[in-house]
């Protein structure tokens, strides 16, 4: 297929004025959670808002104009990390682990235990339709270069299905539905957004009511999180499907129902964008000359929508050789990007953790491959060599290798001495790569280092309290005081089945706390004596600790240690009852149950004094189910994690 310049640019004019109009309109609203009825009024977009939304496809439009078609995911990566500055959910995580040294893809799996389906990078969809129009496969294929860095699995599935209807939007005059269906086919037809999508066209087949549809796809695809991605997508679908491509009546549906709408609304604004045109909906919405504001720090040659559209176009001519199904004919040749130098032989830095698990604690050593590639597979030479922090050591330090068709991975064992006395959350080893010609390279990766802690218990209760029996002596007795057969049914088994945790005792708090010697009689027991446990992830259980299972309290105590005098936030997560004392100060408690979530506890400014500070947790399991979490940022919500703090040994 050929596709005329000028209607191109066009097209990808039209996604991104319907990316910032419609994401202007829905911002406002973001993270409302219910069913609104607000009109639309020109007033609402008088005033361009930022919305990461289009922030980070403007940081990537800058990385590909300065490396070209051969950019890598890494390359995302060192920009999204250097050059946008807030933090939210996932945006966080990615920012903690690389800074850590974890590269993607593991970026986006490690430790994200809450905001991995969320709609981050969904939301970044467009730019790599604007890139590859027309050929859907390239376009999933540049997606998932991007959603590794701060998601994983289903996700990316979502941001490479919304690139591929966005690229297919760029062939034809589409009606939505057979849009949205079509573009199923470049997606994993087992996974759960496959699943969504096919759901939400049915029930719009069978309704035309959109409070109808929104509560099917709540209930079955419904999440606490505002910005999880599988009600979004659904939200944003429907609204596509029952605005029958109308612009201003599909981005009011998606605001309407609430959740992430400046996602829902910018990404329904930016694919009715594409199949309309820039100009028509200019001209059907008697829209100004659009701008946009960057909460990113790069710099356009204007704020003005269409020449960000114009530049877009511009970089899209260099994948005009990988693109397998259209060409743009009648571009002005001057205006293809010019690529920056680059050494003479550019070397891909891969790692691969054998284990898949990017940390570790004292006395263990982990396995990791490393993979050295170039873009054009000719062949090279060299040595690479290894530095380690100061407790940590690599074997082979030094190694000879060889780059050519066929590269086999570099085998390496980073061990930690059993002995260190602070294991730091950052450990960074760093490769020296000199080739034969003299070209040195340097690169790196990271360990997470454990989070060191020893725990006590477990420590539980009876149900009812009864009197151990004596020979010859039944404890039913004990079970008795019950007014009718059913409650005297309900006792005794439940003395039988069942335990409770008694939160209220004090089992540990005068040893812990104070400086009072544990009983004699309570010395050799496992449970008072305490055990170390390593986690390697924010976010626990008690199955992470023991193997019992029940109710029970158990008390945990880890020296966190500080580099420097610092203020921290502390945010905990926890679903059932806890308190947190640090030095010997009650910071942080709760005595109720809560659906778990990274953020449900924010403790701001809380003072950590150079070297350790003794933390001790005592947590219950009252239920069944007993997630706990704590992290430390720097200043509050959607701040960067803080990295620069360790373990001591206990």
């Amino acid at each position: 297929m050929t596709l005329k310049w000028d209607e191109f640019v066009d097209k990808v004019y039209g996604c991104w004025i319907g990316k910032c109009v419609a994401g202007t309109i829905g911002a406002p609203y973001e993270g409302y959670k219910g069913i609104m009825n607000v009109e639309y009024t020109p007033s609402m977009i008088d005033n361009m808002l930022p919305n990461d939304d289009l922030d980070l496809q403007v940081l990537w439009l800058d990385v590909i104009e300065k490396k070209g078609t051969n950019f890598t995911s890494l390359d995302l990566a060192e920009a999204f990390f250097n050059l946008c500055d807030y933090s939210p959910g996932e945006y966080a995580t990615f920012r903690k682990n690389y800074d850590l040294g974890i590269m993607p893809p593991l970026s986006g799996k490690f430790n994200n235990n809450y905001y991995i389906e969320g709609m981050g990078c969904p939301i970044r969809s467009e730019i790599w339709a604007c890139l590859a129009p027309g050929d859907a496969k390239l376009a999933t294929e540049l997606a998932a270069m991007d959603g590794c860095l701060d998601h994983y699995g289903e996700s990316i599935i979502a941001e490479q299905y919304l690139a591929a209807l966005e690229s297919l939007a760029f062939t034809d005059k589409w009606d939505i539905k057979p849009l949205v269906i079509r573009a199923l086919d470049y997606i994993d037809e087992k996974s759960r957004v496959y699943e969504l999508v096919s759901k939400v066209v049915d029930w719009c087949d069978q309704s035309d009511n959109w409070r109808y549809v929104f509560g099917r796809i709540l209930r079955d695809y419904g999440h606490a999180d505002c910005t999880n991605m599988y009600q979004n997508i659904g939200i944003t679908l429907m609204a596509l499907l029952l605005g029958k491509g109308h612009f201003m009546d599909s981005v009011m549906l998606a605001l309407n129902c609430g959740f992430d709408t400046d996602c829902t609304c910018a990404t329904v604004g930016a694919i009715i964008g594409i199949i309309e045109g820039g100009k028509k909906l200019m001209k059907d919405y008697d829209l100004k000359e659009q701008t946009f504001k960057l909460g990113v720090n790069v710099t356009r040659r204007s704020d003005k929508v269409y020449d960000l559209a114009e530049d877009t176009a511009f970089a899209a001519l260099l994948f005009l050789d990988k693109n397998k199904k259209v060409n743009i004919k009648g571009y002005p040749e001057d205006k293809v990007p010019v690529m920056e130098g680059r050494p003479s032989l550019p070397i891909n830095f891969r790692v691969v953790y054998n284990d898949g698990i990017p940390a570790i604690a004292p006395g263990e050593s982990k396995n990791i491959t490393i993979y050295l590639e170039t873009n054009n597979k000719i062949k090279a030479t060299g040595t690479i060599k290894f530095s380690a922090p100061e407790g940590f050591s690599v074997k082979p330090q030094e190694k000879k290798f060889r780059i050519g068709m066929f590269n086999s991975g570099i085998d390496i064992t980073v061990s930690v001495s059993k002995d260190i006395p602070v294991l730091m959350n950052k450990n960074i080893i760093t490769a020296t790569i000199t080739l034969d010609n003299n070209d040195t390279f340097r690169e790196s990766f990271g360990l997470a280092g454990a989070a060191l802690w020893k725990v006590y218990g477990p420590f539980w209760e009876n149900t009812t309290y009864v009197a151990p029996p004596k020979a010859n002596e039944s404890y039913y007795a004990g079970l008795g005081g019950a007014k009718t057969k059913d409650e005297g049914s309900t006792k005794i088994r439940q003395f039988h089945i069942n335990m409770k945790a008694d939160w209220q005792k004090e089992y540990l708090e005068d040893q812990l706390l104070g400086n009072k010697p544990l009983p004699e009689e309570l010395v050799d027991d496992p449970a008072y004596q305490g055990f170390p446990v390593n986690l390697y992830e924010d976010k626990f259980s008690f199955k992470d600790l023991f193997g019992f299972s029940g109710p029970c309290v158990v008390y945990m105590v880890r020296d966190l240690y500080a580099p420097e005098d610092m203020n921290a936030c502390i945010q905990i997560g926890h679903s059932d009852v806890f308190r947190m004392w640090m030095d010997g100060n009650l910071i942080a408690y709760s005595d109720s149950t809560e659906h778990w979530t990274p953020e449900n506890i924010h403790k701001l400014d809380v003072p950590l004094k150079k070297g350790m500070n003794r933390i001790v947790l005592k947590l219950a399991n009252t239920n069944g189910s007993s997630d706990f979490s704590i992290m430390f940022t720097q200043a509050g919500p959607c701040t960067a994690f803080l990295t620069n703090l360790g373990s001591g040994r206990i």
